[in-house]
């Protein structure tokens, strides 16, 4: 998920005849959250990286797999990114179709976390990231939140 200082706006509630008023910044600053989620149990694994690079996608899964113990299946989307191969025994792949992202669990968590980004103004880099960390805390200490937004039915037959 990309994040950064450019203010994203959402609707707001106002009194009719109001029109709201959002301080708004267009910022060109940004970094990347990389994310592993075990839907059934609601686990995560996170990484804000500076760019979307396949340099970067291999730093983010040699540190996942440090966390593993066992052979895991790792679903991606067909990003340019993650067109790497793996040649171990933690990690499986398993690509999602081109286009479908109603299917990958982690966009509808991504989705929550852009909730609670928009309409605020980040002067640098660095606020959005404390910002964005104190998020995902409360998803690390409130793992069924996670299960719930990301445990799509296809999932529910697996392990």
């Amino acid at each position: 998920m990309r994040y950064g200082t450019r203010t994203n706006l959402k609707r707001r509630w106002t009194p009719k005849g109001f029109r709201p008023k959002c301080p708004m910044k267009i910022g060109y600053e940004f970094g990347y959250l990389y994310t592993a989620i075990y839907p059934k149990t609601g686990d995560l694994f996170c990484m804000m990286l500076p760019n979307m690079t396949k340099d970067c996608f291999e730093i983010f899964t040699n540190e996942f797999k440090k966390t593993l113990d066992k052979s895991t299946l790792f679903i991606l989307d067909g990003a340019r990114n993650h067109s790497q191969s793996f040649n171990d025994e933690l990690l499986t792949i398993a690509k999602l179709p081109a286009a479908s992202p109603e299917l990958n669990p982690v966009e509808n968590f991504f989705k929550q976390i852009r909730k609670q980004l928009a309409n605020q103004v980040f002067q640098n880099i660095q606020e959005v990231e404390k910002v964005l960390t104190d998020i995902l805390h409360t998803f690390f200490i409130r793992p069924d939140i996670v299960s719930k937004v990301t445990f799509y039915p296809y999932l529910h037959n697996t392990t």
